[in-house]
C-alpha cells in the first residue's frame, strides 16, 4: 500500500531563488507518492506524470450524469401512481480496479512487474486542520493508550 499526492513539480533553485522559486506552476501537476507500507518503501518520493499509467483517470472528472425523466404509473383510474422519493446516499469516493495489472497495457510500474491486482481511490479533502478533529485526535490516541497498557 503507498498514498501519493496530487502536487506540482518541483524546479532546481539557485542561490537567488525565493522560498517560491522551486515550484513550477506553469507544469501539469504530477503525484508524488510519499507513505508506503515496507513492501512498497522503493515507491516513497517516486513521481507519477500525467501519461504514465492509469491512476490519472481517476483524477478526470467524468461529465455530470444525465437526470433521468421519471413517467410514474398509473392506477386503473388512469391516475398517477405518487413515486416515493429516494433517500439520498453519500456519494462513494471514485475508485479503480484492475484485476489483472500485467494484462492492462497502460499500468506503469517502477519496478519489475509482478502478478496482481491495483485498487487506487481518490480521495479528497479541503482540510483536517479544526479544532474538533484536533479533539478527537487527541481522544483517540489515549484510548490507544489505556488499550496497549491493558
Amino acid at each position: 500500500m503507498y498514498i501519493g499526492k496530487l502536487v506540482q513539480p518541483k524546479k532546481p533553485i539557485t542561490d537567488r531563488s525565493d522560498d517560491n522559486s522551486h515550484t513550477d506552476y506553469n507544469a501539469a501537476p504530477v503525484i508524488q507518492f510519499g507513505y508506503a507500507n515496507s513492501e512498497h518503501k522503493f515507491v516513497v518520493d517516486k513521481i507519477l506524470s500525467q501519461g504514465q499509467g492509469v491512476t490519472f483517470d481517476l483524477l478526470n472528472d467524468a461529465p455530470p450524469e444525465a437526470i433521468e425523466e421519471v413517467v410514474p404509473d398509473l392506477d386503473e383510474d388512469g391516475n398517477p401512481i405518487p413515486i416515493a422519493p429516494k433517500e439520498p446516499t453519500e456519494p462513494m469516493p471514485k475508485f479503480m480496479i484492475i484485476p489483472e495489472v500485467v494484462k492492462e497495457s497502460r499500468m506503469h510500474f517502477f519496478r519489475v512487474p509482478k502478478l496482481g491486482s491495483y485498487m487506487a481511490i481518490r480521495l479528497e479533502y479541503e482540510s483536517c486542520l479544526f479544532e474538533e478533529a484536533l479533539d478527537a485526535g487527541v481522544t483517540d490516541q489515549i484510548n490507544v493508550n489505556e488499550r496497549l497498557r491493558v
